[in-house]
């Protein structure tokens, strides 16, 4: 996607990272620490209700910061934890640039963390081990180090060249080597996009408002999208009259590794499909109409909807749709009569 036309200009472009790990590991509270501490203030401000995928300013990296001395952006993918939503993790997993594993120094490895190594491993992304809690008194580092060599996965300095940060995602210590970390990846990495090129991602999210209509969340992984533009993913089409950004503001433009919301999908996109926009709507019509049906997977569309529960309560008029028909078979389970 970065280096089909050596004509354009390439830029180097914020990595985009996933969360993965045993369920109370911390993977929550991590994202939560980094998102209160590194969110500008100007951003901070506007975010009301959970969001899928935000950006974040590392500020405190003086020789990793970029051009002019400006700091280096980084986006997090915030994925569902639960056994359930597997596959949106490994949707996550290709989606990212680069996996972080959350491993609790006080239980160590897991069933889910073995699971979350091999979507990592499978898909290919680099990965930072983040050995958590560390701040507990129950807490056993090198005993953790070890119960991961023996599932085969191999820190640096113990036998193998996995990258890893000893943390506490509750009171912040070593976070911010954690996220040095994820910049060195990336710059090893050697991640590029063109501001050039119409925009292309991913579906990351889908809710539908009773007052907006249908609303999506995408991650841009290459190019730039404008007010005007109009997006496809597989079937479904959408002209983007209204982006925001991760907080919810306006905006006229953004471009790769940004999360973005577009309103007024004419139906409901796939979550972890590939979107395109394209400049005119006559050449959007027509790629839409040339691609091969979409895999079996495809949420309801009827009778599927699950409440989103904001801080307002169910009658915000907001609903999510459910990736997948086992998380619905597994809400409903657990939902009360």
């Amino acid at each position: 996607m970065e280096k089909n036309d050596k004509k354009l200009n390439l830029e180097v472009r914020a990595p985009i990272v996933v969360v993965m790990g045993h369920i109370d590991h911390g993977k929550s509270t991590l994202l939560d620490y980094i998102r209160k501490t590194n969110i500008t203030e100007n951003e901070a401000g506007g975010i009301t209700q959970k969001i899928s995928a935000y950006e974040v300013v590392h500020k405190d990296l003086p020789a990793q910061a970029g051009e002019n001395g400006k700091d280096r952006k980084i986006t997090f993918l915030d994925t569902p934890g639960h056994e359930a939503f597997s596959k949106m993790r490994e949707r996550g997993a290709q989606i990212a640039d680069i996996a972080i594993l959350v491993v609790s120094a006080e239980d160590g490895v897991k069933p889910q963390t073995i699971e979350a190594w091999k979507t990592i491993v499978e898909s290919k992304t680099p990965c930072i081990v983040a050995i958590n809690k560390i701040d507990k008194p129950g807490a056993n580092v090198e005993k953790t180090k070890k119960e991961l060599a023996e599932n085969e996965i191999y820190l640096e300095n113990y036998g193998g060249k996995v990258p890893y940060a000893e943390i506490s995602a509750k009171i912040g210590t070593g976070i911010d080597n954690l996220l040095s970390l994820i910049l060195i990846l990336a710059e090893m990495e050697n991640l590029t996009g063109s501001i050039e090129e119409d925009a292309s991602g991913f579906v990351i999210e889908v809710n539908l408002d009773s007052r907006r209509g249908i609303l999506a969340t995408l991650i841009i992984k290459n190019g730039s999208i404008k007010k005007g533009m109009t997006v496809v993913v597989e079937d479904s089409l959408c002209s983007t009259r209204i982006i925001e950004n991760f907080s919810g503001k306006m905006i006229d433009e953004a471009s790769f590794s940004s999360p973005i919301r577009i309103v007024g999908f004419d139906k409901m996109p796939r979550v972890g499909a590939q979107f395109k926009s394209f400049q005119k709507k006559s050449d959007a019509e027509k790629y839409a109409k040339n691609l091969p049906p979409h895999p079996s997977d495809t949420p309801p569309q009827r009778g599927g909807e699950i409440p989103r529960l904001d801080k307002e309560g169910v009658g915000s008029g907001k609903k999510v749709i459910p990736i997948f028909p086992a998380q619905l078979k597994l809400l409903k389970k657990k939902s009360p009569k």
